[in-house]
């Protein structure tokens, strides 16, 4: 009984079609973390700005707190 192995072609139509698929991956890796690490993604510039209005709030409440402490 014999074991079936499978010889890898060595054409270079499946070359190139394998560094398509890794240049694709890189590409896509590439602009990924571009997009969301830019200045321009609104989805950021809503996030951070949501962000610094709930700091805001959260120093008042702070500082009221703080105020009734010292009135006690």
């Amino acid at each position: 009984m014999s074991i079936p192995f499978y010889e890898f072609p060595s054409s270079p139509i499946l070359i190139i079609g394998a560094l398509g698929i890794a240049v694709a991956t890189a590409v896509f890796f590439v602009s990924y973390q571009k997009y969301f690490t830019s200045p321009l993604n609104k989805e950021r510039a809503e996030k951070k700005k949501s962000l610094v209005k709930e700091q805001k709030e959260l120093n008042e409440r702070l500082e009221k707190i703080e105020q009734d402490l010292k009135n006690l």
